[in-house]
């Protein structure tokens, strides 16, 4: 039963590791809309720290536009281009912390953090990545989430 779940973890990061970057996005955000409801917000608010609420605020106070690209730029923060933010706060936090940063991102999309048109339609590889990450398993979602933060 273990080798499966590590199966299951293995192809879900690997699957979308090779999404582009708005993909990956759109992922995200869908997932962790998805299963705000059952992961107790306590348990997050004791890892939320300076760096996470501050980076936070930071994205918040940009334009929807601008705000899109600096998520991409979280996403890959070596990609060239002039930066919104200064993505090292973020990939200097801890896995924790980024699942607490991404968490309260997801708390505010679609009011103070741009959020996925309700018309958008996921691309079939996102699809696909969705699909296999449908689990009841909340323990597997944030296995997940911490290997590809």
């Amino acid at each position: 039963m273990t080798s499966t779940n590590v199966n299951f973890l293995e192809q879900s990061v690997s699957k979308f590791q090779s999404l582009d970057t708005d993909d990956r996005l759109t992922v995200l955000a869908l997932l962790y809309t998805e299963i705000s409801d059952e992961i107790p917000a306590i348990a997050l608010n004791d890892v939320q720290n300076e760096s996470t609420a501050s980076l936070l605020a930071q994205i918040q106070n940009l334009s929807q536009a601008e705000q899109l690209i600096a998520l991409r730029q979280l996403l890959h923060p070596d990609e060239a281009g002039e930066k919104e933010i200064p993505t090292q706060d973020y990939t200097s936090m801890s896995v924790d912390c980024k699942l607490a940063f991404w968490y309260h991102l997801a708390q505010n999309l679609g009011t103070s953090v741009i959020g996925v048109p309700n018309d958008y339609i996921p691309s079939e590889k996102a699809t696909e990545v969705l699909d296999l990450l449908h689990t009841p398993n909340l323990e597997d979602l944030v296995t997940f989430f911490k290997q590809v933060l």
